[in-house]
């Protein structure tokens, strides 16, 4: 008895200490600015809801005519905007860019992360104060959270007319499994992370999930993903590749023995040519 009491605190202990270190990771601080590639911008803020106040970079595009057409660039986690801006950089030559740092995370405020839950919420309010600018043509790219947000936001934004998720998540209570990959013990574990971010933050991670948002929108999505991809599985390219079957106008680049975040020599081309056929 004194053994499966010893093994049942422990498996609490162990889900509370995944759960605090989900919300409040150690944060990766780069510390580029467009200026260090030769880029003018301009440094904004916005609020969010909930009242929090999110830092930006507003970046106008080298066009002049192409003034109005506006791709936003969303980070992953836990990262920065300056973390994804080199080698996005590229698409400046076309579009404005818009970069910003998620709350909690680079010079935005927030106390803790929701891992796309409430980061939906910072995109919405993020399109928004583009259009108070005027601005109305929206692409966004997202990379691994983003790329999840870029999906889950695009459902309820109209003014998004296109998406690129990379390495992107299907479901996050997929992503609470992927936290332990401890055998036999990942699924009551990731139940009891479940239960502590509906207890303390109020998030049911269950409900975040790309693959039941992309059923409801039509508009162009192109999904990037790694069939080696160590930190968010192939599996969930593959879920989002079913959910998105009613879509005509959804595209799927499958690569090989790429890692999380590692890219071909092709991949700015393909990128360049989705949003030019699609922004």
């Amino acid at each position: 008895m004194k053994i499966i009491l010893i093994i049942l605190a422990s498996v609490l202990v162990i889900s509370l200490w995944g759960f605090l270190i989900s919300i409040r990771p150690p944060k990766i601080h780069s510390m580029i600015t467009p200026s260090d590639i030769g880029l003018t911008y301009e440094e904004t803020t916005f609020n969010t809801e909930d009242g929090l106040t999110l830092s930006g970079w507003f970046i106008p595009s080298k066009k002049a005519e192409n003034g109005a057409k506006t791709i936003v660039l969303l980070h992953g986690y836990p990262a920065d905007k300056g973390d994804i801006l080199p080698s996005l950089a590229f698409l400046n030559d076309r579009y404005n860019l818009f970069l910003f740092d998620f709350r909690y995370f680079g010079q935005s405020e927030g106390s803790y992360s929701t891992a796309g839950a409430k980061e939906t919420d910072d995109l919405v309010e993020a399109i928004k104060y583009l259009e108070s600018r005027g601005i109305t043509e929206i692409g966004v790219f997202g990379f691994s959270m983003g790329g999840a947000v870029a999906l889950m936001a695009a459902s309820q934004t109209p003014e998004i007319k296109a998406v690129i998720s990379e390495a992107g998540y299907a479901r996050l209570d997929l992503m609470a499994r992927e936290l332990y990959r401890l055998p036999f013990l990942d699924y009551p574990l990731a139940w009891l992370t479940e239960l502590w971010a509906k207890l303390f933050i109020g998030i049911n991670i269950n409900k975040v999930a790309p693959i039941d948002a992309v059923k409801n929108i039509q508009v162009p999505i192109l999904i990037i993903h790694s069939k080696d991809d160590e930190v968010i599985p192939f599996k969930n390219a593959l879920l989002l590749q079913e959910a998105l079957r009613g879509n005509s106008r959804a595209e799927f680049w499958f690569q090989e023995n790429l890692t999380h975040g590692v890219f071909e020599e092709t991949y700015k081309k393909r990128i360049n040519d989705f949003f030019r056929n699609n922004l």
